[in-house]
């Protein structure tokens, strides 16, 4: 088990920064639940600083106000010296919509558990839960502490390093999703020309099935190929259509 995310010891100071540790974790697992451009903005949102100070100070309320006990109360010393009672109210708003999650981080005890929390957090942000975030960020007691805390208790190297791993997913997934752009706009016409027949056609398949298609479409060569690909379509298969007319373009490449 990994100490640093998992440590449920007697040191009160220790369980608060784990809890933290693991709040942190399981933001960066939610980016796995949500759109593209949502994470972007969330990631522009939490930079690593941010991060780590926004997850000091929502563990650091959940264990004095809900939690309680010595960790309760060791917390509630140490957040005091940064007047974040003002932020208190914003807070219990965040919990009314985040409490799973919450409770989710808090009893954590294995990477599924932070990826079910992660889950829970990112469900409670596509239900307007950003908002009240951004609300908690911009609030002048969370400025100026967020600087203090992450001063006194530097943010863990592996978390940047998470979050560094993140940012190159979204950086590769962003390519990927140009490639594809890319290869749709690279359709030939007389590909795109095929398609449009084809789905014209589909309908027919469906309701009067390919054999008498395939005669209409001509023996052999693409007729074949578009009659039994075409047989595939009547069930839904728009990659069928693509590869049809891949198949036929080429067919008429090779017969000229």
């Amino acid at each position: 088990m990994d100490e640093e995310l998992f440590y449920r010891g007697e040191d009160s100071e220790r369980r608060w920064l784990s809890a933290a540790h693991r709040a942190a974790e399981s933001i960066l697992r939610s980016y796995q639940y949500l759109k593209g451009a949502f994470v972007a903005e969330l990631m522009a949102l939490l930079h690593p600083s941010a991060l780590w100070g926004l997850c000091l100070v929502l563990a650091g309320w959940f264990a004095a106000t809900v939690i309680g006990g010595p960790v309760g109360i060791a917390v509630n010393l140490g957040l005091l010296a940064y007047g974040l009672w003002d932020l208190w109210g914003r807070m219990k708003d965040l919990y009314g919509l985040l409490k799973v999650w919450f409770w989710g981080f808090w009893d954590a005890n294995t990477e599924v558990d932070l990826d079910k929390a992660g889950e829970h957090f990112a469900l409670a942000l596509s239900k307007g839960g950003i908002t009240i975030l951004e609300l908690v960020l911009t609030h002048r007691a969370f400025r100026y502490a967020q600087s203090k805390l992450v001063s006194r208790f530097p943010v863990p190297e592996r978390l940047r390093t998470r979050f560094d791993e993140q940012r190159r997913r979204m950086a590769d997934a962003e390519k990927e999703s140009v490639r594809e752009s890319e290869r749709r706009r690279a359709i030939r016409p007389e590909d795109s020309k095929l398609v449009t027949r084809l789905q014209e056609l589909r309908g027919v398949v469906t309701l009067h099935g390919g054999k008498e298609l395939g005669r209409d479409l001509g023996d052999g060569g693409a007729g074949t190929a578009l009659y039994v690909v075409l047989g595939l379509a009547a069930t839904g298969g728009t990659v069928a259509l693509v590869m049809a007319a891949a198949h036929a373009s080429d067919q008429k490449r090779k017969v000229r």
